[in-house]
């Protein structure tokens, strides 16, 4: 049989005392460098949201910071709240950040995960952006998301992608990466900005609508 293949992870996921940093746990973060954060599905939003918080205003413009890391739906929920609510959190003093969601494998996991890398940008309200509107639900078809946020950004638009609960959102952002694997060999890649709204009425009243919004950048 041989070795199989190497598996990509995180940077972070592989060698010996490279510390990982549960959302929880490290509201005073400590810790730099080589980390990388971990969401559960019990992951406080706004826990997250002050981690994020602190190492955006702590970074240098266009600078990467400590990447998310999240398996499974309610995981990636948890991350996507966090980070809509940590930019809330940096609009009064006009920072801002993008984020790039692709799939890894860790080291030691048989399940694929979802790692989201945030880069410290100039602020910029989505109130301000247009794009094409896309929704996604539980029972989207990934491909067909990604296809159509691809085509988006062969057109130069921004894709707004309307997600409610878990399920919808983790195949926002699942789609999201996928789009990216299409795009790469055309020099375009993509940046999301997230934000979150509560619904007051109607049959999905008290709920949360997770709104990314997905950028074409070229290289």
């Amino acid at each position: 049989g041989g070795r199989p293949p190497p598996s990509r992870a995180p940077a972070t996921a592989r060698g010996v005392g490279r510390p990982i940093v549960h959302a929880d746990s490290a509201v005073d973060d400590p810790l730099s460098g080589g980390d990388y954060i971990k969401v559960g599905g019990g992951t406080v939003p706004r826990n997250l949201a002050g981690l994020i918080v602190n190492r955006v205003s702590a970074s240098a413009m266009n600078a990467m910071t400590a990447p998310i890391v999240s398996v499974g739906p309610a995981s990636v929920n948890q991350a996507i709240k966090g980070l809509a609510i940590a930019r809330r959190t940096l609009e009064p003093v006009r920072q801002d950040f993008v984020f790039v969601p692709s799939f890894v494998r860790l080291e030691n996991e048989d399940l694929s995960a979802i790692q989201i890398d945030i880069e410290r940008t100039r602020p910029r309200s989505i109130a301000e952006m247009d794009g094409m509107e896309l929704r996604a639900a539980g029972s989207t078809e990934v491909k067909g998301l990604a296809g159509a946020i691809a085509k988006n950004a062969r057109d130069s638009s921004n894709s707004f992608i309307v997600a409610v609960g878990a399920n919808s959102v983790n195949q926002a952002i699942k789609a999201v990466a996928i789009a990216r694997t299409y795009l790469a060999d055309e020099g375009i890649d993509l940046r999301c900005r997230t934000s979150i709204d509560d619904i007051g009425e109607g049959e999905l009243a008290g709920k949360s609508s997770v709104t990314v919004v997905v950028e074409p950048i070229t290289h």
